[in-house]
């Protein structure tokens, strides 16, 4: 049980650090990442994790964090999102130990020229056009 624990700390921390987190906007409350080392292609959607890295502590039942991070599926000819899975951790830039993780609202919305989700979605398009 001890080594199956092991394994899955230091997967985490693997895939972590290979992350390849790229601003891609943010507000006055927090800012905007994009891990393009997460970038997956299907038909005409994409997937990628997404970062925002909040500048005060914020709190869930399960305690403060200070990121979250959530994969979000892009539907590119069609310029819809929808996030598949969200994370949420206690320190900045997705450190520490998951506070909490669950599956997102899977719901589709547009996503708006010029808006932060569209600079994640030109991120995660951009194997499409290259393909």
């Amino acid at each position: 049980m001890a080594i199956v624990g092991l394994l899955l700390c230091s997967s985490q921390g693997a895939s972590l650090a290979a992350a390849e987190w790229v601003r891609v906007g943010g507000t006055h409350k927090y800012d905007r990442y994009a891990d393009v080392t997460t970038i997956g292609v299907s038909g005409l959607n994409a997937t990628l994790w997404t970062l925002r890295d909040f500048r005060v502590e914020r709190a869930i039942p399960r305690g403060p964090y200070r990121s979250l991070t959530i994969k979000r599926q892009y539907d590119c000819r069609q310029r819809k999102s929808r996030p598949l899975h969200i994370r949420y951790y206690p320190k900045v830039m997705a450190q520490g130990p998951v506070l909490y993780a669950a599956p997102a609202t899977r719901q589709w919305s547009r996503v708006v020229p010029g808006s932060d989700d569209d600079a994640e979605m030109k991120v995660a398009c951009r194997q499409l056009r290259r393909g």
